[in-house]
């Protein structure tokens, strides 16, 4: 029987969801971010957001 990699780090508390982006939009944000920076610029726009909202 073959032994499961455990993974290096811990994402017990995060959840993955699909979201779609308007075609002109995500080509903006990829730019903008840089390769292998899209998650976490979008994250960082996020909280932006709340905390301008909040």
């Amino acid at each position: 029987m073959q032994e499961k990699k455990k993974p290096n780090f811990d994402r017990t508390k995060s959840t993955m969801k699909n979201i779609r982006f308007d075609d002109e939009l995500l080509e903006q944000i990829e730019k903008v971010a840089g390769k292998g920076n899209f998650s976490k610029w979008v994250k960082e726009a996020c909280l932006e957001r709340l905390k301008k909202d909040s």
